[in-house]
């Protein structure tokens, strides 16, 4: 309710106050001519509140190329999460949309008198506890009653598992998770708060208590007997794994949910597959987590099973629809080759549908980081080309629809864009993009890209300018 709330609040701030040049674009608004296009969207951002932000734009006809309008289409920006039009890009170039990331599981041993358990992570964001019980389910009805030691092993340094241009605020939080290449439900755990007993501290409520072993929690929250006090305030330390929670929770009132990041993936996996091999009746005597121990040994006479991620196109619309940094973070890493860092290789796949790799310098894969530098033509340059590609129609759904599902789904309510724009979004403080395929009646499909970078104007009035950009480009028509 407050979200709607504020919304409605700000879009009629836009629309009363033409200082931020927001005007609403209906089904029914008029259409413009091509040519007028570009004095459209400059009486856009010629006014007093955009002065000092930094615009690129490109608009540019699908299957021709040719540009509509265009400001600082060369200049690199800070893409937000639009860097995942990139990333999933490639990933579907190198791997196709029935990819599969692989996690075997062996043993050492006779059935059922094993030595060990070892599953070899291979960075598969998909695992959740419902896998886990697959495992220990295919033991006991092998007749495993214990294990003598329980390995897991991932081989991806720590310089991987935490990327160092992500900004420390940032990393207790769901969005920016250890990219482990052991990974369970997602590498996140939830909080929120329940008053219970007046006077005394509120009790606190994980979505899995073994994901919340991982935080050490400082709780100052003082139950109350008023039911309208609900003013929490969450203090994470990241590096430390500590959370505090200061404020006051009325009696039998619940907070809201906060969603952290797992500080220790590997011993939070390890502690929910004991968990699961106890709930099996199967013992284990020791835990272990190797990173470059040799296991040439084991061989497919020595494996358990295989468990299986969901198809990469699956993951890939995960990663656009709900800009899923977890997954983007993956499929980047998955592009790794033996001599070859990820980077250069997203590089030469994307030079194959021609994007120049001089107009995009990426440090991660989902746009989280700020040390990401892309161009408008970059973004669009992706949108083309992968239009050209067999993966044309899975690339174009995984996006959000405006007005209707994803990242999309409470924009463009009633305009001429709603259902008829896919695109990325992307969002950071001073930054906001967003970039996709638009169709118009009766003109050529058009690829839009817009970004806007060094703004001190909050996230919801640059994404209604942007949206208000988006809108004007759908009444464009062809006049004679």
């Amino acid at each position: 309710m407050l979200k709607t709330s504020l919304k409605v609040v700000f879009s009629l701030v836009f629309a009363l106050n033409p200082l931020y040049g927001y005007e609403v674009k209906a089904k029914d608004s008029p259409r413009i001519c091509e040519q007028d296009l570009g004095r459209e969207i400059d009486a856009i951002l010629n006014n007093p509140a955009h002065q000092r932000d930094t615009w690129g734009i490109l608009v540019q006809q699908l299957n021709s190329g040719d540009t509509i309008y265009q400001r600082n289409s060369e200049q690199y920006f800070i893409p937000a999460s639009n860097a995942k039009l990139l990333t999933t890009a490639a990933a579907l170039l190198k791997f196709g949309a029935n990819h599969q990331i692989s996690t075997p599981v062996y043993y050492t041993g006779e059935m059922p008198n094993i030595d060990s358990l070892i599953i070899v992570g291979n960075g598969d964001p998909t695992i959740t506890t419902a896998k886990l019980d697959e495992i220990t389910q295919t033991l006991a009805e092998k007749g495993v009653t214990s294990i003598n030691q329980l390995i897991i092993k991932d081989d991806a340094p720590f310089s991987d598992i935490i990327n160092g241009t992500w900004e420390n605020s940032d990393l207790p939080y769901y969005y920016a998770p250890p990219v482990s290449n052991i990974i369970l439900n997602e590498n996140t755990v939830t909080l929120s708060l329940l008053g219970q007993r007046v006077n005394q501290p509120a009790t606190i409520q994980w979505s899995d208590n073994l994901g919340g072993r991982q935080w050490r929690v400082i709780n100052n929250v003082i139950t109350t007997n008023n039911p309208d006090d609900n003013s929490i305030r969450l203090i994470p330390n990241w590096r430390e794994s500590t959370v505090e929670i200061t404020g006051e929770l009325g009696v039998n009132q619940e907070s809201r949910q906060w969603w952290l990041s797992i500080p220790n993936p590997h011993q939070y996996f390890l502690d929910s597959l004991q968990g699961a091999l106890g709930d099996q009746n199967i013992s284990v005597s020791s835990t272990q987590i190797i990173t470059d121990n040799n296991l040439d040994n084991l061989t497919s006479e020595n494996q358990l099973m295989e468990i299986k991620s969901e198809l990469l196109s699956d993951i890939v619309n995960v990663t656009n629809k709900d800009s899923n940094n977890l997954f983007a973070e993956i499929l980047l890493r998955q592009l790794r080759e033996e001599n070859s860092s990820q980077s250069e290789q997203q590089k030469e796949l994307l030079n194959m549908i021609n994007v120049d790799p001089q107009t995009h310098n990426l440090r991660d894969g989902s746009g989280l980081s700020r040390q990401n530098l892309i161009t408008p033509s970059a973004v669009t340059a992706t949108l083309q080309g992968m239009a050209n590609t067999e993966y044309s129609n899975l690339f174009r759904q995984s996006l959000p629809i405006a007005g209707v599902d994803g990242t999309l789904r409470n924009r463009f309510q009633d305009s001429l864009a709603q259902g008829n724009f896919a695109g990325k979004t992307g969002t950071l403080t001073g930054v906001t993009a967003l970039s996709g395929y638009l169709e118009v009646e009766n003109y050529p499909d058009l690829v839009v890209s817009v970004m806007v970078n060094k703004s001190v104007q909050n996230a919801v009035m640059l994404r209604e300018t942007t949206d208000n950009i988006i809108d004007t480009v759908a009444r464009i028509k062809v006049c004679e």
